[in-house]
């Protein structure tokens, strides 16, 4: 193996469902890798053991090994790098990502298994450097721009690399996930992402210092011919796009929703956004064109907070933002924050009375933390409040800016506060109504509006929402999934069967569709063809939990 780019998640975050995830850009440096010639390879050792992870440098051991770190992870990073040069002392490591950016000259200066550090964007500074250490022998090395490294025993840096003008000429990860190590490959592809760049200023945030504030885009065209090439490949029909403000150029987003409708997609997804970002006619777009939820940053209730955090945005805007998302029928999903300096009881019923105002569908809570490369965390070190060298002696893998009792106290009662706002502002029967009024015919707002039916038991109306998805667009593989999975609950099988087999030819590399087919045939008693079945969905997806479930209870 000549490349291996790796990423370690700590033991909390490898618990976690997205931040035990492989990190989206070691996707595409692999792919920029690939596409340049040399032979690479991703692997995502969050839930391996440290023998398991010995054993498998050991197997091949990788010229290069390329490791992804975050703040989170910074311990475990140096523990896999120590670790490949105990099994090859002539492997080259090279640390990448925002941690590692940010903080190189502590790195390199501490830690003699790291060899190199690419700072910032890194596709083609990966490339490049991996040119000059195998095919030239190491020579010119120092003209790579973007890298850190030792120099008879002083740290040097080459000149920084301008950022990556078109977006569009990077290779699609997708296209080069073969051969991945320790990676869910459906549960990877199912995050995009679309641009690159903040300009926003947010005391907490390193991305701006990262990515660069401005901001650069991949063109409608890219993102649906991506998301087209995972559905037919993979069999995906939902995605999460995860860029920090993806309603930022708004002209951008109609067009991709005009296309995606166009070129009958057919599939539903998510975003995050700004609640200044946001208007009702995008909001309309978006969920014609299959988007069930929107994931705002809002923070806190209060002005004080928002302002000490720096997020240029008013509660009031965060009202208008949430009224017209409520108004196009998406979910509502709110990111919050505590913890502030300086925040009180007080601020804390702003946010509060914030969420009961803006009817949140859900949302995450999280304490303010410290990051390198942030304005929060230099501030911190300018006034003393914070040690220079927070990230190497603190072992934690959470920096927390507050760690008094306000703080967890503060977080149970945000939590609960969204949970029992969510319970009482679910969508109803006549709120669906208004939203076909207002927006017409749309499959996400039949997919939305038929689960409610199923929550409540209503079954009839229920299918009378998927059927018309079925009806109105008999391409779309949602009408049928829905309507497969409600008739299987009501065990009629027959019905069901049908829908999922239809749903099998629309999307044949859809495992989940064999995964019913073969629960099906195993509660009729059909254990051959149910086998026939589950095989077929695995070799899909080896981790298709339904079937390895229904193996296991043939078996069994």
């Amino acid at each position: 193996m000549e490349i291996l780019l790796a990423y370690k998640a700590s033991a909390d975050a490898a618990r976690d469902p997205f931040t035990s995830l492989l990190p989206i850009g070691l996707g595409y440096i692999n792919a920029s890798l690939r596409t340049t010639g040399f032979r690479s390879k991703v692997a995502n050792f969050s839930r391996f053991s440290w023998g398991e992870i010995a054993a498998c440098l050991a197997d091949r051991p990788p010229a290069i090994l390329g490791i992804s770190q975050f703040t989170h992870n910074r311990f475990d990073s140096f523990k896999l790098a120590r670790l490949s040069k105990e099994i090859n002392p002539s492997c080259i490591v090279v640390f990448g990502g925002p941690h590692a950016t940010h903080r190189f000259h502590e790195i390199l200066s501490r830690n003699v298994s790291v060899d190199y550090v690419v700072l910032g964007e890194g596709e083609q500074t990966f490339c490049e450097l991996a040119g000059s250490l195998l095919r030239d022998k190491g020579n010119g090395f120092e003209s790579v721009r973007g890298i850190a490294y030792m120099r008879a025993g002083s740290i040097a840096t080459s000149p920084p690399r301008e950022p990556l003008a078109d977006l569009d000429a990077l290779p699609a990860p997708a296209a080069f996930s073969d051969g991945a190590i320790g990676v869910d490959i459906h549960r990877q592809l199912e995050f995009i992402v679309t641009s690159r760049g903040c300009p926003a200023s947010c005391r907490f945030c390193s991305s701006p210092n990262f990515w660069g504030r401005t901001l650069r885009f991949r063109s409608p065209k890219s993102i649906v011919d991506e998301i087209k090439f995972i559905r037919n490949r993979y069999g995906l029909i939902y995605f999460s796009i995860r860029d920090d403000t993806f309603t930022a150029d708004r002209k951008r987003v109609v067009e991709f929703c005009r296309l995606l409708i166009q070129e009958k997609v057919y599939v539903l997804w998510n975003c995050q956004s700004r609640v200044n970002s946001v208007d009702e006619d995008i909001l309309f777009w978006m969920k014609r064109a299959g988007c069930e939820c929107v994931q705002f940053g809002v923070e806190s209730g209060s002005l004080k907070v928002l302002r000490e955090l720096g997020k240029r945005i008013t509660p009031e805007q965060i009202r208008k933002a949430a009224d017209l998302t409520r108004r196009a029928g998406m979910h509502l999903s709110l990111y919050l924050m505590t913890g502030i300096p300086g925040e009180t009881e007080d601020d804390l019923k702003d946010t509060l009375a914030l969420i009961e105002g803006v009817k949140a569908s859900d949302g995450q809570v999280s304490p303010l933390v410290y990051y390198p490369g942030t304005s929060l965390f230099a501030d911190g070190v300018a006034s003393g409040i914070v040690r220079k060298d927070l990230f190497e002696a603190d072992k934690r893998e959470a920096l927390c800016a507050r760690s008094d009792a306000f703080v967890g106290n503060s977080v149970r009662v945000l939590l609960k506060r969204l949970e029992c706002v969510a319970e009482k502002n679910i969508y109803t029967g006549v709120d669906y109504h208004a939203q076909k009024k207002a927006l017409g015919y749309c499959h996400s707002t039949n997919v939305m509006a038929g689960e409610l039916y199923e929550s409540q038991g209503k079954w009839r109306e229920a299918e009378q929402e998927y059927r018309e998805i079925c009806d109105r667009e008999p391409e779309n593989p949602w009408g049928w999934l829905m309507t497969g999975e409600l008739n299987a609950r009501r065990k009629d099988f027959n019905r069901a069967r049908q829908a999922f087999e239809r749903l099998s030819t629309l999307v044949p590399a859809h495992a989940p569709a064999f995964s019913h087919l073969g629960d099906i045939c195993r509660l009729e008693g059909d254990y051959a063809a149910s086998l026939v079945y589950y095989r077929k969905a695995i070799s899909l997806d080896p981790y298709e939990a339904k079937s390895s479930d229904g193996l296991e209870r043939i078996n069994g």
